[in-house]
């Protein structure tokens, strides 16, 4: 994974002598000490009103500076001061007291998302002047309160399923994230951009992609303290297989004016479905049909290319077509023709066949229908058109043979594949 952090560090500028001891607890504390006069020269106090501050960015506090003649104790007018903020911002770099010997400043709090070591602000003013022994800083410090984070969150996600195929919906999961070494949960913010022009935002979301390629999704990180950490992590969509369509006619070839029926049998991807077929005869008809099976007569001789397309639910199609030549031969009549369902059973469960769609030659009626179910068993149903059969073996095929024999004697047969699952 990729991880960019986005951090702001308070730099320390001067060393922070005796800062401990002069320095205001973390939240509840006691108004901050006051450090007095250094050296010879003047006396220099400080107060800060108010004495804590929450970290917003926003609130003041104001900084009064008292400076008095250490000589006669009377104010000090004129005493310029140079002022150091950390952990804070300070209104201006420097003061001059006025004739009560006073000069005030603001100190802004840091943002949230700013470490500050000690949580507080520490002022530092320090006396202009030739005495060197009044040079020195006189500080004092600013209590900080609210949620204070000295690491930025560890952002970390999952995808179910890894690659999931397009137009499915997966599941990103940010409950893996970390902060302050725990989850972060509901205690930080979750943004996400999906590489593809949508985002998102909550811990677990979830996205469906519409083109295959690769996605590198971002999710990005916020805590209570407002730090912020980016991760990314590419997501590749899986294009499933097309589905596969054979195709059988009975009779092959019909002749004029003579019904034939077509057998078409879908098979998809896996986890997916077959939900139609489409149809186009080669003489200007077509239709739509939700199983395989489809009657169809031609009214004139020809040669005709049947196309078959297999529809799945992803909207993918496979298909193939059938050349029939209707230039040649006379109709006899006789014609075997059936359909099974369901189209692809289950081992061990019952198979509905139906021959009702076979015709006798002219002038003569069906008088048996014989049925060889490719695995040994077979049966002579006399006039009867209809049967049910259960195959024993999974995933297998089984070629199922119908005969029927007229009573002029004559016979018509077509075979048809039973695919188990």
């Amino acid at each position: 994974m990729e991880i960019t952090r986005f951090r702001t560090r308070v730099a320390l500028v001067v060393p922070l002598v005796a800062v401990t001891t002069a320095a205001c607890g973390l939240d509840n504390q006691a108004p901050p000490p006051l450090i007095g006069p250094s050296g010879f020269g003047s006396s220099v106090t400080l107060s800060a009103s108010p004495d804590q501050l929450p970290r917003d960015g926003a609130s003041q506090s104001i900084v009064t500076v008292t400076s008095l003649d250490s000589s006669n104790n009377k104010p000090a007018a004129g005493q310029r001061l140079t002022i150091l903020v950390m952990g804070g911002t300070a209104s201006q770099d420097s003061v001059t007291t006025s004739s009560d010997g006073r000069a005030v400043f603001a100190v802004t709090a840091p943002a949230q998302n700013m470490v500050v070591p000690g949580n507080q602000i520490v002022v530092s003013v320090t006396p202009v002047g030739n005495n060197a022994d009044n040079a020195l800083p006189r500080r004092i410090s600013i209590a900080l309160t609210g949620v204070s984070n000295s690491t930025a969150p560890a952002p970390a996600f999952t995808v179910a399923p890894q690659n999931p195929e397009i137009n499915q919906v997966a599941t990103f999961d940010a409950t893996t994230t970390t902060d302050e070494g725990a989850q972060c949960l509901d205690n930080c913010t979750y943004g996400w951009n999906f590489d593809d022009g949508t985002t998102g935002t909550g811990r677990v979301v979830t996205h469906a992609f519409t083109v295959a390629r690769a996605y590198n999704v971002e999710l990005t990180v916020t805590d209570a303290a407002g730090l912020v950490v980016t991760v990314r992590q590419l997501v590749t969509p899986m294009m499933p297989a097309e589905p596969t369509v054979t195709l059988n006619v009975a009779p092959n070839p019909p002749v004029v004016n003579q019904q034939a029926t077509f057998n078409a049998s879908g098979t998809a991807a896996a986890n997916h479905q077959i939900v139609r077929y489409e149809w186009n005869f080669g003489d200007s008809n077509t239709a739509t049909t939700v199983s395989g099976n489809v009657t169809h007569t031609y009214g004139s001789r020809g040669i005709y290319t049947v196309t078959v397309r297999a529809i799945d639910d992803l909207g993918r199609a496979g298909s193939t077509s059938l050349q029939l030549n209707l230039t040649t031969g006379v109709a006899t009549g006789i014609n075997a023709s059936f359909f099974f369902s369901p189209t692809n059973p289950a081992a061990n469960t019952s198979v509905f066949f139906d021959a009702m769609a076979s015709t006798a030659s002219n002038g003569a009626t069906i008088t048996n229908y014989r049925w060889d179910f490719g695995d040994g068993a077979s049966e002579d149903n006399g006039t009867t058109a209809t049967t049910s059969h259960q195959f024993g073996l999974a995933q297998t095929t089984y070629v199922v043979k119908l005969t029927i024999t007229d009573s002029q004697g004559r016979t018509a047969s077509t075979t048809l594949n039973v695919v188990t699952k």
